[in-house]
């Protein structure tokens, strides 16, 4: 099954072609391409509107004027762009019909035999979703698993053959909120938790009772004794368990049908990446900077919205200095974490370093402090992950524009009022950002630099 991705402002223009009025209209999406697990992905950049003048239709079916076909197939060659062809039907439940059927026999060997062989999609729109088919070289074909608009909200259109299901009755009373459509959206959003831990695990416990039933779990790690005051999704018996595993385990107790993908893995071995690349969006519950770079510098490549969360006490004999956490959103078109200034570089430098390059940069003392683990605390931990479910929903409902910066204070230290504060903090997109500056480049962008070798992995 293939990932169609596109920014949200294509998807209007788009919509707004074929939809706006009356009649099959057309159109060419321009996309880089990446594959993860031999399935295709679709980074889409531009769309190519075909004039309504341009298109022929007879009793044998659709037919785009040569001149305007070869002008688009051209500039795709020149890009090296995978094609993705659009047009509209209409309706609820959006399909190809007899004669596009038809047309698919003559027009997707044409478009392999002119694009090197580069993946081909083709898409039927309807009045809210959009169902798609893709097309290999070597003839293999199948459904179109996700498409997703991305930016300002994240929307997954596509239309799948149980688009008449029910939603499950113990969501009733979220509804109000989410809608029968928007409940199913989130059930098929494919979800990347990266971190299965102290804020993890609280991640993985409330997804699924939110209605998230497809997800990707990462974390090398296991559970050991200390993990016992923080990680809710462990009992005394777990230690030694996978964190990873505990968390699929949880995630499948609450919602049974759910599809979880476990990996006791590193975020930088390939094949983690490589699952990676395919989730719809992505929760970083990690403890270090180096595979915060990695996450963010995903996020941005691929167009995958992602949320980051980060909690810290400062506390020593029982004396708090401080405590609280924050929350950053990274959206397409948005502020990444590097233009947040929300990533210590000597910190990712360090972790991103092998073993032997951190005990020399230790015994130099180029680095203090970054193996102490850092005091947790379940309460706190919670109230991180609530927070970022919260955005979550806000973000996929579209109730209202994500904060890209959130911060909890649990002190209140040097405020009006000593109490919980949780505060807004207005970032903006650094135009120099050199990570900003790979945004939508898709396999292009060289994160692969960061991928483990098989002996590191």
């Amino acid at each position: 099954m293939a990932v169609i991705r596109l920014r949200d402002e294509i998807h209007a223009r788009l919509r707004d072609h074929l939809l706006s009025r009356p009649g099959e209209h057309f159109a060419f999406l321009r996309a880089r391409t990446s594959v993860s697990l031999g399935e295709p992905l679709f980074l889409v950049y531009d769309v190519a509107l075909v004039a309504d003048e341009h298109v022929r239709f007879d009793e044998r079916g659709w037919e785009i004027d040569p001149d305007v076909l070869l002008a688009i197939v051209n500039d795709a060659i020149r890009n090296g762009d995978a094609l993705i062809e659009a047009h509209n039907h209409g309706g609820p439940i959006p399909r190809p019909s007899r004669l596009d059927r038809d047309q698919y026999s003559e027009f997707v060997p044409y478009i392999h035999d002119s694009l090197a062989g580069r993946p081909y999609a083709a898409t039927v729109w309807g009045d809210s979703t959009v169902y798609g088919e893709f097309f290999l070289a070597d003839g293999t074909t199948g459904p179109v698993r996700s498409i997703t608009s991305v930016g300002s909200r994240l929307e997954q259109v596509v239309s799948r053959d149980d688009d008449n299901r029910r939603a499950e009755y113990r969501y009733e009373r979220q509804l109000a909120w989410f809608t029968r459509a928007g409940q199913l959206q989130l059930a098929r959003l494919r979800v990347g938790l990266i971190g299965a831990g102290g804020t993890g695990s609280h991640m993985a416990l409330q997804l699924p009772y939110l209605g998230t039933r497809d997800v990707v779990v990462a974390d090398p790690d296991s559970i050991d004794e200390t993990s016992g005051n923080r990680t809710v999704t462990a009992t005394p018996a777990d230690t030694d368990t996978p964190k990873a595993i505990a968390a699929r385990r949880t995630i499948k107790s609450v919602a049974p049908s759910a599809a979880v993908e476990a990996f006791v893995a590193d975020v930088r071995e390939p094949r983690v990446l490589d699952a990676l690349k395919r989730v719809d969006v992505l929760f970083g519950c990690v403890d270090n900077d180096g595979a915060r770079l990695v996450l963010n510098e995903l996020a941005v490549a691929y167009n995958i919205p992602y949320f980051d969360l980060a909690v810290g006490i400062d506390a020593t004999e029982g004396l708090i200095g401080q405590a609280g956490g924050r929350l950053a959103a990274v959206l397409p078109g948005g502020p990444c974490l590097l233009c947040m200034d929300e990533i210590d570089r000597v910190e990712a430098r360090y972790f991103l370093s092998t073993p032997e390059q951190q005990a020399e940069q230790r015994r130099r003392g180029y680095v203090t402090g970054m193996d102490v683990p850092a005091p947790s605390v379940v309460s706190l931990n919670g109230a991180i992950a609530s927070m970022a479910l919260n955005e979550f929903a806000i973000y996929v409902s579209g109730s209202r524009p994500v904060s890209p910066l959130m911060e909890l204070d649990l002190l209140g230290n040097g405020r009006s009022l000593a109490a919980q504060w949780t505060v807004p903090r207005r970032v903006a997109r650094n135009p120099g950002c050199v990570t900003c500056a790979q945004a939508g480049m898709g396999d292009a962008s060289g994160l692969i630099r960061y991928a483990l070798s098989s002996a590191e992995a």
